[in-house]
């Protein structure tokens, strides 16, 4: 019996010493970058561009609310997100807000091609619609794969996400995972 207490001590100890802390483990690919009024969960390695209003092209009534970029640039193009906030004067769900801004940018982007586009739920249970489609800037820029969805908060602020990414890219998943963290503060 005393050597079975024995064993049960030297055990409990000898694994309390290989590792079983109460210390977080970060096994996550992304880390959490937060403004005052959003927060969103990033590749670690992105970074934010924090000179947005001299870098940026200027967005017509929106507000850059956060903009990362990838520090890996492949073809002078490095994978980013934009985040845009505006006021609205009128009631719209996060899907519907979506929906409209996915009619502008079939006349505002040159080359537009859709190749998907599909219910989108965040992390807080908020439904928008997803968008994925091909298109350029303008005449200068290459043909760019685009994510954008919107997400509305307290009915009266609406947040614009555009991921722009290489069209080479087919797999987006990973890509939509980040984006569905999104949350309003």
């Amino acid at each position: 019996m005393i050597k079975k207490i024995l064993v049960l001590i030297f055990v409990s100890i000898f694994l309390n010493s290989c590792g079983w802390s109460d210390d977080p483990v970060v096994t996550s690919w992304l880390t959490k970058q937060e403004t005052a009024n959003i927060s969103i969960e990033v590749p670690s390695s992105w970074y934010v561009i924090s000179d947005k209003e001299n870098i940026l092209p200027k967005a017509k009534d929106w507000e850059i609310e956060l903009a990362v970029s990838s520090d890996s640039v492949v073809n002078w193009f490095a994978n980013n997100l934009l985040i845009l906030s505006d006021d609205l004067q009128t009631y719209v769900t996060s899907s519907e807000f979506s929906m409209l801004n996915n009619i502008w940018a079939q006349t505002d982007y040159l080359d537009y091609t859709e190749l998907d586009s599909k219910e989108f739920t965040y992390l807080d249970e908020e439904k928008s619609v997803l968008y994925t489609f091909e298109a350029k800037y303008n005449l200068d820029t290459p043909k760019l794969k685009f994510l954008q969805t919107a997400h509305i908060c307290d009915q009266n602020k609406a947040y614009f996400l555009t991921l722009a990414l290489p069209t080479t890219v087919k797999d987006t998943s990973k890509y939509e995972e980040f984006m569905a963290t999104f949350a309003c503060k």
